[in-house]
């Protein structure tokens, strides 16, 4: 997901004890590690599928590999720990989507002036 919602989502799954490993990328993408419990139902389904899509946010498919920061990549800033594994707690995948739905649709709304479709801008 982009940094800006990344760093949403780390405060609100932070502020429920929930929080887990989180890379960032030198792209300017975050990646939170989860449990992978429901990706394939979540992935399938049309209605979060078009969320993420919104977010510029992405499931990565049951098999697919996430590259972990290493000490290099540390040290030159092309990945890094956001937060660094600490145990083997990771969020359900279900709740990670939830919260990036919910701070995406606070971010379109609140901070950028996007509107819910079919709904018109306020008038100055």
């Amino acid at each position: 997901m982009p940094e800006q919602l990344g760093r949403m989502v780390h405060s609100d799954l932070a502020g429920q004890y929930l929080l887990g490993p989180v890379i960032a990328h030198g792209s300017g993408r975050w990646t939170i590690l989860v449990r992978p419990d429901d990706t394939h139902q979540l992935a399938n389904d049309t209605d979060i599928f078009v969320a993420l899509l919104r977010a510029s946010a992405t499931i990565v498919p049951d098999g697919g590999e996430i590259l972990l920061p290493s000490p290099a990549d540390e040290r030159t800033g092309y990945r890094r720990w956001v937060v660094a594994p600490r145990d083997a707690f990771r969020p359900h995948i279900s709740t990670v989507v939830q919260s990036i739905i919910i701070c995406a649709d606070r971010t379109a709304h609140h901070h950028y002036g996007f509107q819910k479709p079919d709904q018109p801008r306020d008038q100055p």
